[in-house]
């Protein structure tokens, strides 16, 4: 028995059906079955949906039209080719068959890291797809392409050093990445920074410390020492203005032995245990015994040079490791004692460059400090773009990835640029900006493309970036 506000809407020639708990109407006619011998109903029609409020009519068929409507992510694909726009005119220049291929997949990761198997999906979900229309990027062209591609090392060089200019300092540094793969001779086993021991390449890093952007990157097998490989970068690149900018476990006697015999400039920190490190005139107590002082990010930085070093002592760093060792004694942590502090006392706050340029104290610590816009750049290549592992499975297609990510890193720092230039990184990550654009879409409806309406949030946002999206 159905309700009666369903009931009454029966008429003759309908028929009623409860399909999980709703209720429609149908109009059906009768027609005689030769097969069966009697009357069978055929339904004719669907009428619509019967509600308490009464019935609600089916939507009238839309007109057919030549093309469907099609959605399509559109916001970060403008923003990117808007500030992208020098990257792919030289990429066109450098590569003018291969440019467009290049450009899209760097862009697409930025937009979305997927792996290459899956970019000609992003690809058509994407507006690139009508801005550069009939790429190939189906698994097995994709394959070739990366292969063929790898063989363009020396134009790859040249289009980077096109983003070098001669004035700026060139900073290096290096990274681990894990190769999945077993069938090439540049992967070794190693001890990657969370102590997995698995097969690994060397990621060499340059950075421009002005223009604050990636420069340029070498592949290097994981035994190969950090010394031979930036020979081999400043080698290949022929830049007379880089230097060497490594961690605290680079300095070692042999590794500055070797770096002064390869003639390569270079700041590298020492360990606060390392004999080179003079603390005899910290332990005198005065400001006076120091060679003066500078201000760095509003904190007075005071040093003072020895034969091997120079010494630095950032005195608001001072006071916050001293709290915090104590605060570490007072919770009872293992290693941590008074006796300890005092032996550590004179080295909180501090740090020592060993350093063979030609420069004040302060220029150096200033460029040391620059070494953090690389440790960005690892973050964003391994975690932003998802890029801390390669599948790659010969050579050349490795060289195609390491570009690809290259370009997108490049991309990457456009837009974190942009809000560093604005000050709006307190605010807002490359991730937020990306959400924010990848929710403007482009709808083809009747063969014209109309953008889809952009929030007041992510309007502002656009115009305090001086970005417009049309």
């Amino acid at each position: 028995m159905y309700p009666e506000w369903v009931t009454r809407q029966r008429q003759k020639g309908t028929n009623i059906s409860c399909i999980n708990g709703r209720y429609y109407l149908y109009e059906v006619s009768s027609v005689w079955n030769k097969e069966k011998g009697r009357a069978q109903k055929i339904t004719k029609k669907y009428l619509g949906r019967i509600t308490e409020d009464g019935l609600v009519a089916p939507k009238e068929k839309r007109e057919k039209i030549a093309f469907p409507a099609t959605v399509k992510e559109y916001g970060a694909t403008s923003v990117l080719c808007e500030l992208g726009a020098d990257i792919l005119s030289r990429l066109r220049e450098s590569f003018p068959n291969q440019a467009e291929t290049l450009f899209t997949l760097a862009a697409l990761r930025v937009i979305e890291p997927n792996p290459f198997k899956r970019a000609e999906q992003s690809y058509r979900s994407s507006y690139f797809s009508e801005i550069f229309k009939g790429l190939r990027l189906l698994g097995k062209d994709i394959s070739v392409f990366l292969k063929d591609f790898g063989e363009s090392r020396a134009q790859m060089v040249e289009f980077m050093k096109g983003f070098i200019s001669g004035g700026e300092h060139i900073l290096f540094d290096g990274t681990s990445i894990i190769s999945k793969s077993d069938k090439m001779n540049i992967n070794r086993l190693g001890y990657n920074a969370h102590r997995e021991y698995e097969p690994q390449i060397n990621l060499l890093y340059a950075f421009a410390s002005e223009s604050k952007t990636p420069a340029y990157y070498r592949i290097v097998p994981g035994n190969v020492n950090d010394v031979s490989a930036f020979k081999l970068s400043l080698a290949e690149t022929k830049l007379s203005n880089a230097i060497v900018v490594a961690d605290k476990g680079f300095g070692s006697k042999a590794n500055f032995d070797l770096l002064e015999q390869s003639g390569i400039k270079y700041i590298i920190p020492l360990r606060r245990n390392n004999g080179m490190f003079d603390t005899s005139k910290l332990e005198k107590g005065s400001k006076a015994e120091f060679d003066g002082y500078f201000l760095f990010n509003e904190r007075p930085i005071w040093y003072y040079k020895t034969k091997d070093a120079i010494i630095y002592l950032d005195s608001d760093l001072k006071n916050e490791e001293e709290k915090d060792y104590i605060l570490r004694i007072e919770k009872k942590l293992e290693g941590y004692t008074k006796e300890g502090f005092i032996e550590r006392q004179y080295k909180f706050g501090t740090i020592a460059l060993k350093a063979n340029l030609d420069k004040p104290p302060q220029d150096v610590y200033c460029l040391y400090k620059e070494r953090r816009e690389i440790e960005q750049s690892f973050d964003f290549l391994k975690n932003l773009l998802e890029q801390d592992k390669s599948y790659m499975q010969n050579e050349k297609s490795l060289e195609t990835w390491a570009f690809i990510n290259h370009l997108a890193l490049m991309l990457n720092y456009k837009i974190y640029n942009i809000l560093r230039i604005n000050k709006l990184l307190s605010k807002y990550s490359v991730s937020d900006l990306l959400y924010h654009l990848k929710c403007v879409f482009k709808v083809k409806a009747d063969s014209q493309w109309l953008t889809t309406g952009i929030s007041a949030k992510t309007s502002k946002l656009l115009n305090d970036l001086g970005l417009h999206i049309t």
